[in-house]
C-alpha cells in the first residue's frame, strides 16, 4: 500500500513533530519558474518544488506540520532551492502541464535542466519524507536512475521493486504497470503462486494483458485455496477496474488509446464466458461507447441490463453514475432515456443512496431539457434526502459537477 496518502488524515505524530518548532522551509513564492532553474543551475542544486492547490488538505498538512519541523526546514533550507506554486494561479497552470501533474500535493525535485529526478505525491509523516526526499540526492535511488538502470536491462528483483516502489511514491501508475508486466512475466510461473510473490503482484501487478497475470488469473481455484475467494477476487476486480479506468483516461486525453484499447480487447477476452464478471465487462462496454460518442448504443445496453438486473445484480450505482454522465456529455435528445431510467430505480429502491442519485439524475436532466422548474424542484428534493442522510448517518453521494 502507498504510504504517501492522498488523503486528508492528520496523525498525532505529525501534529506532534510540529509543536515548538521555530523554522520551517523557506519558499520561493511567485518567481518565474526560469529564475528559480537559473539560481538551482548556478548553485549546483535540485529545485525542490512543492505543486499544491489552495482547496488540498494534505497540502496544508504538509505546509502546517512537515515544512516547520526544524530539522525539515535546516535540511531543506541547505540542500535545495524551494519553490511553492498554486498550480491554479499565475504560471501553475502552465507548469501543471509541464510536468503533468494530476494530484496534490505533487512534491517534485528538479534539476537545473529543468528535469524532474525523483517525485512523491501525497502527504507523509516526517521520517518517511525525509527519507523519500533524501532519495533525490543519490542517482542510485532516484525514480530516473532507477529507470535508467531497468532499461539498461538490470530486472534484477533489488532493482527492480525499488524502481517500482519509486513509481507507486510518485503515483505513476501507467509506468508501475509496464515496469511490473516485464518483471512478473520474466518470473517461473509456479513461483507467482508463492506468499512472497503474491503480496508483491497483488501491489503491483495491475496490468491484464501480462502472461503472469493471465496464468493466476487462469488458475484462480488454486489461489482461492491459497489465500481466499474474497482477497484473490479483490485483486482480479482491482486490475480490471485499472483497465477500465485506464482506457478511459486515454480517450478523454486523447493520449495511449491504442495501448489501452489492447488491454481493453484482452480483459474482454478472459472475461468473456465466464457470468461473475459480466458487471465488469457492463462498465467496460459503457466506457467504450460513451468515449466514442455512441449513445444508441450505450443506451440500448442500459436498457438490456436494466431489464435483466435481477439475474446480473446489478446495483444502481452503476447504472446511475454512467446515466448522468451521458446526461452531461451527449446530445439533450438522450435525456429521456435518463429519465426512464431513473422513474425505474424510483420505483424498484427505498435504498436512500440510490434514491439521492436518483434526484441528482432527475435535476441534470430537466436542467438539460430546459425545465428549469422541474430541476430546481429535484435539486431541492436532493438536498432534502441527504440531510435525511446525514440524519440517519447514511454515506451520501458526491455531487457530480455539471
Amino acid at each position: 500500500m502507498n504510504k504517501f496518502l492522498i488523503t486528508a488524515l492528520i496523525s498525532t505524530a505529525m501534529l506532534t513533530a510540529a509543536n515548538a518548532q521555530n523554522r520551517e522551509i523557506n519558499f520561493k513564492h511567485d518567481v518565474p519558474f526560469k529564475e528559480v532553474l537559473a539560481e538551482a543551475k548556478k548553485q549546483n542544486k535540485l529545485i525542490f518544488f512543492d505543486a499544491y492547490t489552495s482547496w488540498c488538505g494534505p497540502c496544508k498538512v504538509m505546509s502546517n506540520t512537515v515544512f516547520k519541523t526544524d530539522s525539515v526546514a535546516d535540511f531543506f533550507n541547505q540542500t535545495f532551492v524551494n519553490l511553492k506554486v498554486d498550480m491554479e494561479k499565475g504560471e501553475g497552470p502552465q507548469l501543471k502541464d509541464k510536468f503533468g501533474v494530476s494530484a496534490y500535493p505533487t512534491l517534485m525535485f528538479i534539476d537545473g535542466g529543468g528535469n524532474v529526478v525523483h517525485k512523491i505525491v501525497g502527504s507523509a509523516p516526517v521520517g518517511e519524507f525525509m527519507a523519500e526526499s533524501r532519495k533525490a540526492l543519490n542517482p542510485n535511488t532516484t525514480v530516473t536512475g532507477l529507470a535508467m538502470k531497468f532499461n539498461k536491462g538490470d530486472h534484477s528483483k533489488e532493482t527492480a521493486m525499488a524502481y517500482m516502489k519509486a513509481l507507486e511514491t510518485a503515483y505513476e501508475h501507467v509506468k508501475l504497470g509496464e515496469v511490473a508486466k516485464v518483471y512478473f512475466d520474466a518470473q517461473p510461473q509456479e513461483s507467482l503462486m508463492e506468499s512472497k510473490n503474491w503480496e508483491l503482484i497483488t501491489r503491483y501487478l495491475l496490468d491484464n494483458s501480462s502472461t503472469a497475470f493471465k496464468y493466476l488469473f487462469n488458475r484462480s481455484n488454486d489461489l482461492y485455496a491459497l489465500y481466499g475467494k474474497g482477497k484473490v477476487d479483490s485483486y482480479f476486480y482491482k486490475v480490471f477496474g485499472t483497465t477500465t479506468g485506464a482506457l478511459k483516461k486515454a480517450y478523454s486525453t486523447k493520449n495511449g488509446i491504442e495501448e489501452a484499447e489492447i488491454k481493453a480487447k484482452d480483459m474482454e477476452s478472459l472475461l468473456a464466458n465466464n457470468p461473475a464478471y459480466q458487471n465488469t465487462l457492463f462498465s467496460l462496454h459503457l466506457v467504450q461507447f460513451s468515449s466514442k460518442g455512441q449513445w444508441d448504443q450505450f443506451c440500448t445496453l442500459m436498457d438490456k441490463t436494466i431489464n435483466q438486473s435481477d439475474q446480473l445484480k446489478i446495483n444502481s450505482q452503476s447504472i446511475l453514475w454512467p446515466a448522468m454522465e451521458m446526461v452531461k456529455n451527449a446530445p439533450v435528445a438522450y435525456c429521456n432515456n435518463a429519465l426512464k431510467w431513473a422513474d425505474y430505480y424510483s420505483k424498484n429502491t427505498n435504498d436512500l443512496f440510490t434514491q439521492i442519485l436518483v434526484s441528482d439524475l432527475r435535476k441534470m436532466a430537466n436542467r438539460k431539457l430546459g425545465k428549469d422548474k422541474e430541476a430546481q424542484a429535484f435539486a431541492l428534493s436532493s438536498e432534502s434526502l441527504r440531510k435525511e442522510a446525514a440524519a440517519k448517518g447514511t454515506m451520501t453521494p458526491p455531487l457530480m459537477k455539471e
